[in-house]
């Protein structure tokens, strides 16, 4: 059977696939529950180049600080299109949220399930995405490459996703699966960091930042709901982290409505503007955060755990009253993958999707992208742990 429309919205959202050959685009598809002959993908990527040929939209550059919103839509594949009309009052956030969550509930229809099997172990799959820096550029001149623009963001996503429904083939279905965001998602608007100073190299202007994080997670979503990795799904993410800030805390509530309005029944959300915060799993309880606040802290928190840090947690563990018998914590901000032990707690930093930027190459040399993630018992110790890397900067 034809998958026409989602075949489209797919290759609308990941135009890099439109250039790729048929037989690769098959068996992409098929990974995606939506298997497609061979003569139909030629017909449907000619009529994809068609459309994007002759297709007038807007100038993202003629949208000014003088506009407002006028309409939020989202097409069935997940899409999300924004018209603006001029208004010279400023709208408080709230309302725009609140406008947003309406028009979101009012034009996306809640997804279906179809009939499944409930999970028959007491597994949970983790993954711990982080520094994705959507819209940093590399430039020519440091010392090595990582290429890194809106196709690249999303082929990362389309491989981390293909491994995560791999974990599902070796498990079985999952009891739950949590979709963690770590921070620093955008590079930063206006291309500097929410804490301000130099300015950053960028390959997308901010709409182009938030378009294509909303777009790229709500995919990510959506495509392991289809493929019913696990009973009850989680997406938690932080937005105080140094990079994006409240310019990041506007787009995960965007995609935090989204989810809630497309998949009520089986995804939850968590979205946290503090520097630290923390959920329970069975036995397990995560202490998330980006590493490195919006503001206050002058160094983030390290890589490898010393006794500042650990006394830091340990209070938090305390004031918290956290009693649970396994306690992790989940950071992003150095890029690099890394696991201590402290006496209450496992410390965990977590891999960039983005990988290494030029100053990252001036100081300490080249690095590698990647994303962790973990299985592990909801009832005992058992965690295993691995990562999907995308290559080393060249």
């Amino acid at each position: 059977m034809i998958h026409k429309e989602e075949v489209l919205e797919f290759l609308y959202s990941h135009r890099g696939w439109i250039k790729k050959s048929p037989k690769d685009l098959v068996s992409r598809l098929e990974n995606l529950n939506m298997p497609t002959d061979i003569d139909d993908v030629r017909k449907l990527q000619a009529e994809a180049r068609q459309k994007i040929k002759y297709s007038h939209p807007s100038d993202a550059n003629g949208i000014t600080s003088d506009m407002k919103v006028k309409k939020v839509w989202f097409t069935p594949g997940g899409k999300m299109g924004v018209s603006y009309i001029t208004d010279q009052v400023e709208t408080a956030s709230k309302d725009v949220y609140d406008a947003v969550e309406k028009l979101i509930k009012e034009n996306v229809t809640p997804y279906q399930p179809k009939n499944t099997e409930p999970s028959t172990n007491d597994m949970m799959l983790s993954v711990f995405t982080s520094d994705k820096h959507i819209g940093a550029r590399t430039p020519f001149n440091s010392l090595y490459s990582n290429d890194y623009d809106r196709e690249e963001v999303f082929d990362r996503h389309d491989k981390m996703i293909d491994r995560l429904l791999e974990q599902k083939k070796k498990f079985g279905k999952f009891k739950k699966f949590c979709y963690f965001d770590l921070g620093d998602a955008l590079d930063g608007a206006d291309n500097k960091t929410v804490r301000g100073g130099h300015s950053l190299p960028q390959n997308m202007d901010d709409r182009e930042q938030v378009d294509t994080f909303i777009e790229v997670t709500i995919m990510t979503i959506d495509a392991l709901v289809k493929n019913d990795i696990a009973d009850e799904i989680w997406f938690i993410a932080t937005s105080n982290d140094n990079h994006a800030g409240s310019f990041g805390h506007g787009a995960l509530r965007a995609i935090q409505m989204y989810i809630e309005a497309k998949h009520p029944e089986l995804v939850k959300t968590f979205v946290t503007g503090k520097p630290l915060d923390h959920i329970t799993f069975g036995k397990h309880t995560i202490i998330f955060g980006h590493g490195k606040d919006d503001h206050d802290m002058k160094s983030g928190l390290p890589l490898n755990l010393d006794i500042k840090t650990e006394n830091f947690i340990n209070d938090y563990i305390d004031r918290k009253r956290i009693r649970s018998k396994y306690v992790h914590v989940q950071k992003g901000d150095l890029h690099q993958s890394s696991i201590n032990y402290g006496k209450k707690f496992r410390y965990c930093n977590n891999m960039s999707m983005y990988g290494s930027s030029k100053w990252i190459h001036s100081n300490f040399g080249s690095g590698k992208a990647g994303v962790n993630y973990e299985v592990m018992d909801l009832n005992g110790e058992e965690i295993y742990r691995s990562r999907i890397t995308y290559g080393h900067d060249s």
